[in-house]
């Protein structure tokens, strides 16, 4: 694995440096900056490809990741035990010492969390052909129309299925080939919106965003151990999203309608990572800005086209050729010699010289008070309890004495102050048979469950203090896995929780505080909303009213404008279509 740390540090430096770039280009259209954010999901794809194929670029590298050049002599090497040849003891802590060498732990630490991950896309997209097959047909004249339409306006001619089901929330599509767009019953429903739901949803087909979705799954699923790749992938994500909504708007659907529709939908959102598909419903970590985005007439929403697209490709391929082909090595690499870097070479992190300690000899180990010369000057010395071995170079291994639970610390200490600490020596099969313990059994189905909420919780940053101080904050929540992602994901933090608390929230999900924060719900605004008349609201409540933008000031001027009991449906309804208090009252005038 060690090839690992420079791997890691490529991706983050390039996943880093594509963030930076969406950020510097936030004035662009979303579907500019949305070609750049898969360009470089792709480019971490190729990352090891250009690696392996490309020349190395040399540069000297920190000290605290590429250690310091040893001057050219003999390598050394761990303690190794030689089996005797008398036929009186058995090889046991050979055998051992072999069956720990033959497993790569490191590796299976890495490889274990990315399966799970491809395994996860794979049973995502399973689902989406057993959803096609059971779903039906859209034969609806107003359906197929906007259908027609939409592929007209896009110049798009391939064939898309238009099909119903009952299973899912909300409507999505998916697929490159043979486009599949998938509503629900009751958006199918409700014919007047048909046009932006097709509208979206085609966008998507178009722009081959299915085949993007799975280039961002299998590139968190590679890089799971970087932020800044989940950070890229939700960022890609969102501009897709954002990208349809653009779409949409080209058309002459009205901005405030498209709006009011992304909030009615909004509750139907299809959550979870076992969905391999798009659809027009938007995420809670997403409704406030694409709700925002969408009533804003000043964004740029026409993409660049070919130049634009072409100049951010060939800008990608600088960025990723010099990363793949950067080498760190220590200061005295760069200049040595090919025969002196191959004379300085170490078989072994841990180095000790090859001291041939017979295995009767570690039978007489003196784990007993005293001192006992071993071999060569090597030495094993046990005070109280504690057993120190020490090799004619200087590499050390400490076992402590027992502990209540019987597990002995150990630290291995190498001739150049490498330092490895373990908790237990019975953990270590070479030392297992020496200390008399045996390797703790692993079972196998420990760490399925947990490497899964692991990868979420990495995802986000969550860290137990973090997960402490929520609990401290609010013990009464209701919280879980799921939610506590939720909360880290938008930025919620425990002061904030603690404050709804004091305004009466506490017996609430966790996923309805991380909705309402999301959109830009604060004490504040739970404040003037209550001093306005509007106490004690439910937390999605307080989201829609939120997400459009009602405020305590709008809601004084209906009162006095003579509407006083508006309920928080009227009001998320007029602001989202803009009708002010004046607009309404006179509007009464011509009742007949």
């Amino acid at each position: 694995m060690a090839w690992f740390i420079p791997f890691a540090l490529k991706s983050l430096l390039f996943a880093g440096g594509a963030l930076l770039l969406l950020r510097l280009l936030k004035g662009r259209s979303a579907a500019d900056r949305s070609w750049i954010a898969h360009l470089a999901l792709a480019g971490l794809l190729l990352l090891p490809l250009f690696t392996f194929a490309l020349p190395t670029l040399d540069v000297t590298g920190p000290e605290f990741l590429v250690g310091t050049e040893q001057a050219p002599s003999p390598a050394p090497s761990a303690v190794t035990i030689e089996p005797d040849t008398s036929t009186d003891v058995a090889p046991v802590a050979a055998n051992a010492s072999a069956g720990s060498a033959s497993i790569d732990w490191s590796f299976w630490a890495y490889a274990a969390p990315a399966a799970l991950l491809v395994l996860l896309t794979l049973i995502a997209l399973a689902r989406l052909f057993v959803l096609k097959a059971r779903a039906t047909v859209l034969v609806d004249a107003p359906w197929l129309t906007a259908l027609a339409r939409a592929q007209s306006r896009m110049g798009f001619k391939h064939g898309t299925a238009l099909l119903t089901s009952n299973a899912l929330p909300s409507p999505i599509s998916w697929g490159v080939v043979r486009p599949v767009i998938l509503l629900n019953e009751e958006a199918s429903q409700s014919p007047s919106e048909a046009e932006a739901i097709i509208t979206h949803e085609l966008a998507h087909v178009a722009n081959l965003d299915w085949a993007k979705l799975l280039i961002a799954r299998v590139a968190t699923a590679l890089f799971w151990f970087n932020p800044f790749v989940w950070l890229l992938a939700r960022e890609a994500h969102q501009l897709r999203e954002e990208a349809a909504d653009d779409a949409v708007l080209a058309t002459d659907i009205d901005e405030t309608d498209y709006a009011r529709l992304l909030v009615g939908v909004a509750r139907h959102e299809c959550r979870g990572f076992l969905i391999g598909a798009h659809g027009v419903a938007p995420g809670r970590n997403s409704l406030s800005r694409r709700v925002r985005r969408v009533l804003d007439g000043a964004v740029k929403r026409a993409p660049g086209g070919w130049r634009w697209g072409s100049a951010a490709a060939f800008f990608a391929a600088g960025m990723a050729v010099p990363v793949a082909a950067l080498n760190l090595v220590p200061a005295a690499s760069a200049t040595a010699s090919p025969e002196a870097r191959v004379a300085g070479s170490s078989d072994g992190y841990y180095g000790a010289s090859r001291d041939n300690i017979r295995r009767d000899q570690l039978q007489e180990f003196p784990f007993a008070e005293g001192t006992k010369i071993v071999k060569n000057g090597s030495t094993i010395e046990t005070v109280n309890g504690q057993t120190v071995m020490t090799s004619s170079n200087g590499s050390t291994i400490t076992i402590a004495a027992p502990d209540a639970n019987g597990r002995r610390r150990t630290v291995l200490k190498s001739a150049d102050g490498n330092v490895l600490t373990l908790s237990d020596a019975g953990s270590v099969p070479g030392l297992a048979g020496i200390v008399g313990a045996s390797p703790r059994p692993r079972r196998a189905g420990d760490r399925d469950d947990a490497i899964d909420r692991a990868i979420e919780l990495k995802g986000v940053g969550v860290t137990p203090e973090y997960l402490a101080a929520i609990r401290s904050a609010a013990p009464q929540l209701r919280l879980d896995h799921d939610g506590i992602v939720s909360l880290k994901a938008v930025g919620v933090s425990p002061a904030f929780i603690q404050e709804l608390a004091r305004l009466g929230y506490r017996a609430v999900d966790a996923d309805d505080i991380a909705g309402a924060y999301a959109v830009g719900v604060r004490e504040d605004y739970v404040r003037d909303l209550a001093a306005a008349g509007y106490g004690r609201l439910t937390m999605d409540q307080l989201t829609e009213l939120k997400a459009v933008g009602v405020t305590a000031q709008d809601i004084r001027r209906f009162r006095g404008a003579g509407y006083k009991n508006l309920d928080v449906d009227t009001l998320v309804e007029l602001k989202a279509l803009g009708v002010s208090p004046e607009e309404l009252k006179a509007s009464q005038n011509f009742d007949p």
